[in-house]
């Protein structure tokens, strides 16, 4: 009963935070165990949400050991299934790591029909990459002695940002790999077989993620994608289809890769093209948008006319939004960045707060308005009605009188000569995308 109304805030909640969530493959979640779910890790928190609230059954958790250290989250913990199981790091130096227990526990879960999750990752981290897949999740799926062929269920996590609220999230659930087939295979060993289903678990992983080598080509790939998607395929755009965008993010990473490793020298001056635009774009302070041929045609006159009224008719309902949301909004933010906890923490930090803050304030600001303006019960449902309309509306408002400060940027203050040179910068970018392609 607490885990299905927990679920239920959950649903909610993430729906709030995240602008899209995308969801693909989930056919292939089944409806009972024996199986396992491996994920990959760059949001916390975040990630083992969304991945349980793909299953309909109620499913357990493989986390790290050092979260038991604290009595009552143990407490927590084990109401919620999760299974400690100990890394290298969470044993002390001349420690013995043994999980000879944790074994056991993930064994019993899934004779019992269970389904666990587990991150082979064995940590989170904030980037744009698959790292090494540890072979533990094979070992307790290869070792299990129970009733029932395990499954191995790969589901893929992929943020457009992983920490900004209203992003969005692909989550692609892939075709499962039966644990039988490496268990009877009489060519391998028991080291072997544990290698080889560690490497069929990184490989379903990895098919549906954009990887990179480092910050600085993934800061090359975000800026590559937002390239494309403004002036090659526009249609791709992340914010009118998030689904094809990031599917599209995934190619544009194999097509890096490929590029880097066969023609370096066009990698290396392609990339240093794109990196400069965006610079450039920084420097104006505006967006990739300005510089499209469907922007340019555009009348300045009746685009500012459209601002402007659209700006006025809609000033008191931003403002009573701002003045009934601004506080619950910006709390759990100044909170995270006053409690120092590390980025991967933000996204969940965030929402757990905002359940909190969003009620608390709304519960104020209803009993103030019919304690002291109106006593009416009718009146009092429709002002909490209002709230969150008001709060969206509120952000809407902010994000469209930015877009206007930054078209009157472009119209005033950016020169012709500026505007001409961009243009022609981004043509021989796409020149240079064209004939890569053409290699791939």
């Amino acid at each position: 009963m607490v885990y299905d109304l927990i679920k239920v805030l959950v649903r909610i909640s993430t729906a709030i935070f995240f602008k899209k969530i995308v969801v693909v493959g989930r056919a292939y979640m089944p409806e009972r165990g024996p199986a396992i779910i491996v994920a990959n890790h760059p949001n916390t928190l975040m990630d083992p949400l969304l991945v349980a609230l793909l299953a309909d059954q109620r499913i357990g958790f493989v986390d790290n050991a050092g979260l038991f250290s604290n009595g009552f989250l143990v407490a927590f913990f084990r109401y919620f299934h999760v299974i400690p199981i100990y890394r290298k790091k969470d044993v002390a130096p001349g420690g013995k790591q043994d999980n000879t227990q944790a074994f056991a526990q993930c064994h019993a879960y899934l004779q019992q029909g269970g389904t666990f999750l587990i991150f082979p990752e064995g940590s989170s981290h904030y980037e744009i990459n698959l790292r090494e897949i540890k072979t533990g999740t094979a070992r307790i799926a290869l070792s299990y002695t129970g009733p029932g062929d395990v499954q191995i269920i790969p589901v893929a996590l992929d943020y457009s940002d992983a920490i900004q609220f209203r992003s969005m999230v692909r989550v692609t659930v892939g075709k499962p790999i039966m644990v039988s087939a490496y268990k009877e295979d009489p060519q391998r060993n028991e080291n072997e077989a544990v290698d080889a289903l560690t490497d069929a678990i990184r490989k379903a992983l990895a098919k549906k993620l954009p990887w990179t080598t480092g910050k600085d080509q993934e800061e090359l790939l975000i800026k590559a994608h937002t390239f494309y998607t403004a002036y090659a395929a526009p249609e791709a755009d992340l914010h009118e289809n998030p689904k094809r965008s990031l599917l599209m993010r995934k190619q544009l990473a194999d097509a890096l890769h490929h590029l880097h490793r066969t023609q370096p020298e066009v990698y290396a001056r392609t990339s240093a093209q794109i990196l400069h635009f965006f610079d450039a774009l920084r420097t104006d302070r505006i967006t990739p948008g300005f510089h499209t041929d469907a922007y340019r045609r555009k009348s300045f006159a009746l685009l500012a006319l459209g601002y402007v009224a659209e700006l006025a008719v809609m000033a008191p309902m931003y403002l009573f939004g701002l003045l009934t949301n601004y506080i619950p909004y910006i709390l759990p933010s100044r909170v995270f960045k006053a409690s120092g906890m590390e980025v991967e923490y933000k996204a969940p930090a965030q929402m757990i707060l905002g359940l909190i803050c969003f009620p608390l304030f709304y519960g104020l600001e209803l009993w103030a308005f019919h304690r002291f303006i109106d006593p009416r019960m009718w009146t009092a449902a429709l002002f909490l009605i209002a709230l969150p309309i008001a709060g969206y509306t509120a952000l809407w408002y902010w994000t469209e009188l930015q877009r206007f400060a930054r078209v009157l940027r472009f119209q005033f203050v950016v020169p012709k000569d500026r505007k001409d040179e961009m243009l022609r910068e981004r043509d021989a970018i796409l020149d240079a995308m064209a004939e890569a392609r053409k290699s791939l």
